[in-house]
């Protein structure tokens, strides 16, 4: 029996970058209809007699506000874990539906909250909706297109080494062992303690490793993504020095917020290479929010990883469910 579990996270989008830059907002009114433009693309795709759905539970209730008055096929449960309005929810959320064997996880957030997630599921594929500031690793997947393809993988009804795929990790090494990781980029910065834990002041940053650098995504990895690739070479992970002495690029960090940023190193990155964090003390940014600080004396380094987390990339599901029929109804006898 399939489970597909729902993450969305009511604090996503609201961190004190919004107060600087000009990002829309999403509320949790919009976030539990995107929940239930979900619910509605998994019963509409899915073994509804077999399908189970559990939710994580939050302070803002959105898994009550999407369901009320919506009739489904099947039960839309919520987790027993923990809601106390913080991060950990999310980690336990995942952690308790990896442990169910769940088919897929279906979150609402942005870098951060798919950060959390990542470290507590596993294996268990992602299917990403952007709700977040930055949001360079969930893609802008529309709720109901989500929940089609998160009942065509857990149903298996397309191939999972197509529909989905591996994505890269930033592992955070402290002598040599794994405390932590990010999914899109590993800032050093100068600020001594954790507090509003939002980084967008690039004066802030000394060090940065990213794990993409793609054009067209908004953050920290955009300054990767402003460069030129390497010669005759595809887009990879890098790291990156910020200061004076080199080359400067103009880059998007947040929405409405286009700065020229100072680089003084590129260094492009392999799987399995480590980046030492020579710039300290200060506090590790781990995609945009600051989580571990640094000391004089730590032995401090990232290491590319690329066995992160699985995605469902949500348009390619649909085309190859499309292309094996699986949208075809069947025919009517005539009356």
């Amino acid at each position: 029996m399939p489970l597909i579990g729902i993450i969305p996270n009511p604090s996503s989008g609201k961190d004190i970058r919004r107060l600087v830059v000009d990002a829309d907002g999403i509320d949790n009114q919009h976030k539990a209809k995107i929940v239930r433009r979900v619910l509605r693309g998994i019963a509409a795709t899915s073994d509804v007699a077999t399908t189970t759905v559990a939710v994580m539970p939050e302070m803002a209730d959105i898994r009550r506000q999407a369901v009320d008055g919506l009739e489904l096929p099947f039960p839309v449960d919520v987790l027993d874990t923990p809601c106390h309005g913080l991060p950990e929810d999310s980690l336990a959320a995942a952690r308790a539906l990896a442990d169910r064997d769940a088919a897929a996880i279906v979150v609402l957030g942005g870098d951060g909250t798919h950060r959390v997630v990542a470290k507590g599921s596993g294996d268990v594929p992602l299917v990403p909706i952007s709700t977040g500031t930055n949001n360079v690793w969930p893609r802008r997947n529309e709720g109901t297109l989500a929940g089609m393809a998160a009942a065509l993988v857990a149903d298996e009804r397309v191939p999972l080494e197509n529909a989905c795929r591996r994505t890269p990790r930033l592992d955070v090494l402290r002598d040599g062992q794994p405390i932590d990781m990010a999914l899109v980029d590993v800032a050093a910065c100068d600020i001594p303690v954790p507090g509003a834990r939002a980084i967008w002041d690039i004066e802030r940053i000394h060090q940065l490793v990213l794990s993409m650098a793609q054009p067209g995504v908004l953050g920290l990895s955009a300054i990767g993504g402003s460069l030129p690739p390497p010669p005759g070479d595809d887009r990879r992970a890098l790291s990156l020095e910020i200061g004076p002495g080199g080359q400067q690029v103009m880059a998007p960090i947040a929405p409405g917020l286009v700065v020229p940023v100072a680089i003084r190193n590129v260094r492009w990155l392999e799987p399995g290479e480590t980046v030492a964090i020579t710039f300290r003390p200060g506090t590790l940014a781990l995609d945009g929010e600051r989580e571990t600080a640094i000391g004089n004396d730590d032995d401090v380094a990232i290491r590319l990883n690329e066995h992160g987390p699985t995605m469902v990339d949500v348009d390619r599901t649909l085309e190859l469910a499309a292309d094996s029929g699986e949208f075809i109804m069947p025919r009517r006898s005539p009356a």
